[in-house]
């Protein structure tokens, strides 16, 4: 039986709050224009003009903002439930505090680029971090691994887990801001790099012939041939992560009210997840939970409902290590891997824009099968 605790302060933090805080006045000056149908971006009026009197920087740190920090606990059994054969069994949980939060606490602006309605009149649309966000997370993890005998290992591991978490820029999920700045209760949701389902394999094997194997070890032609061959190989299968169903372009396409593409959609109750028999590249999951939401509203869909496409790769390599001269210790390693050697496609991004012409397509597909040959001469 094994337990532990632990507590992990993010002190990096701050070296990627400085480079953003750098590139503003008075040491970089940056030019905001949010376009509309009347207000078009044109090469001749690149740079608006801005009210005078109204502060230029798109990006602020919360003066009291505390360092992010980790809880992390576990326990596992243990036991050898078989000759060479064990088995574990362990719970894994992890609970973030004071995280990384970004939010947009100015976000009307008018067609001028100059504050209407905001909370800061003489700023322009910014980007505020603060550590208010909160994750949790809790895994069940099973072990079964077979420890090398007679030219054989192989494990298995299984990972079943759940992430939750208020922050879209918590563990790099894309560094959004939140969508509402005054109700953060809306953006509790999966977290973007939530995984429930992950089955982990590898295997080696040793052929039982030639030189201190169990079969063909007095040397001969045969032996040459079939001895010091090696198979191994690893899989990895598991479930996608969430997606975000989200509502971009300018004012005259959207309700006008969401700062850096963090409005989402409506949800209209439909059930997300189609059944695998409809499932197409075209459409991988049901378009129609989702619609544009009222102008002048925001989305009341939540965050990473879109559960994403599930991965599934199978790599295989063969190995065969020869010894051409003993005397001069000079060794021949051929080597041939395969990479996803089933040729399985596993679809990557897909496009979840509602008011997107791609809407609901897969956008991307993760690398198909190669095939590497290596030949090393040691000497």
């Amino acid at each position: 039986m094994r337990a532990g605790y632990g507590v992990f302060y993010d002190g990096s933090i701050y070296q990627r709050l400085t480079p953003n805080l750098v590139d503003q006045p008075p040491f970089a000056e940056a030019s905001t224009l949010i376009t509309t149908s009347s207000q078009l971006l044109t090469l001749e009026n690149g740079f608006p003009a801005i009210a005078p009197g109204v502060a230029r920087n798109t990006y602020a740190v919360d003066p009291y903002f505390r360092t992010p920090y980790g809880q992390t606990w576990n326990f596992s059994i243990e036991d050898e439930i078989a000759r060479n054969a064990i088995l574990s069994v362990g719970y894994l949980g992890t609970k973030g505090t004071k995280l990384d939060l970004r939010v947009a606490p100015n976000p009307a602006l008018s067609t001028s680029g100059t504050p209407t309605g905001s909370t800061f009149r003489n700023a322009l649309q910014f980007e505020y971090e603060t550590a208010g966000a909160a994750s949790i997370y809790h895994a069940l993890q099973v072990g079964l691994r077979r420890q090398f005998h007679h030219g054989l290992s192989m494990s298995a591991n299984y990972t079943f887990s759940k992430s939750i978490d208020d922050a879209s820029s918590v563990g790099g999920g894309g560094g959004a801001v939140a969508q509402n700045y005054l109700d953060l209760q809306a953006e509790r949701g999966l977290s973007a790099f939530d995984v429930r389902h992950r089955l982990l394999l590898n295997h080696t094997y040793e052929v039982p012939f030639g030189e201190r194997r169990r079969y063909l070890n007095h040397g001969g032609g045969l032996a040459r041939i079939l001895g010091d061959w090696q198979v191994s190989g690893n899989a990895q299968l598991q479930s996608g992560v969430p997606y975000t169903a989200r509502v971009l372009g300018n004012l005259s396409n959207n309700s006008g009210i969401g700062a850096y593409g963090s409005e989402r959609a409506n949800a209209t109750g439909e059930a997300v997840e189609l059944p695998a028999s409809e499932q197409s590249t075209l459409r991988y999951f049901n378009t129609d939970a989702f619609t544009l939401p009222l102008a002048g509203q925001f989305g009341n869909a939540g965050r990473d409902t879109i559960p994403g496409a599930r991965t599934i790769d199978f790599n295989m390599s063969l190995d065969r290590h020869v010894t051409i001269s003993q005397e001069k210790g000079v060794r021949a390693d051929f080597r041939v891997e395969a990479n996803n050697i089933f040729n399985t496609p596993s679809y990557g991004s897909l496009s979840t824009v509602v008011n997107a012409t791609n809407f609901g397509r897969v956008m991307s597909v993760k690398g198909m099968r190669t095939l590497e040959f290596t030949l090393r001469l040691r000497f």
